[in-house]
């Protein structure tokens, strides 16, 4: 009993001491969900107040490609002192690129400055997605007969069966 008395004392001196975390990148991830050919994709990343995924001082970023294997580099910042943390809280959006019909992987990288002039890079996230060849054809409705129609169907067919077999007992009768 008293060793719990303590964890919890020290569960409480530990949150007390706990700061805010200041520094985020939300996982990035890509507009439109389901791309068609042709049509733009774009990464977007939330995220803000010590970290910025991309500064705009490379524009557009560098986008490679080999094969089905797409990676985007962002140049960004990362501020590790709260003191200097004034970026605000946001989404930042950034053209990929228009792909053909497949299967395609997304690296997303991010590089920043280091504070003794080396660039640091990490992966910000890698986003499998498909391109479809075009807009889903819709189910197009096709009439159906109703009840009546088909009580008219069975008529007709009953009268053509019954018309044909007159014709026939009538060629009989006249031999």
């Amino acid at each position: 009993m008293h060793s719990r008395h303590l964890q919890g004392l020290l569960v409480f001196a530990l949150a007390l001491c706990a700061e805010p975390a200041w520094a985020f990148l939300d996982p990035p991830y890509l507009t439109p969900a389901n791309p068609m050919a042709g049509e733009l994709v774009s990464v977007n990343i939330y995220g803000g107040e010590c970290d910025i995924a991309d500064d705009g001082v490379v524009w557009p970023p560098p986008v490679t490609q080999q094969g089905n294997a797409i990676t985007i580099l962002l140049t960004g910042i990362h501020e590790g002192d709260p003191e200097f943390c004034y970026f605000g809280v946001g989404t930042e959006t950034n053209p990929v690129g228009t792909f053909l019909p497949g299967n395609y992987t997304l690296d997303v990288e991010r590089r920043y400055g280091t504070p003794f002039g080396e660039w640091a890079q990490e992966t910000l996230g890698v986003i499998p997605f498909t391109v479809s060849a075009g807009p889903q054809q819709q189910p197009v409705e096709t009439p159906a007969l109703t009840s009546a129609g088909v009580t008219a169907l069975l008529l007709a067919l009953i009268g053509a069966v019954l018309s044909n077999l007159r014709k026939r007992l009538g060629s009989r009768s006249a031999l």
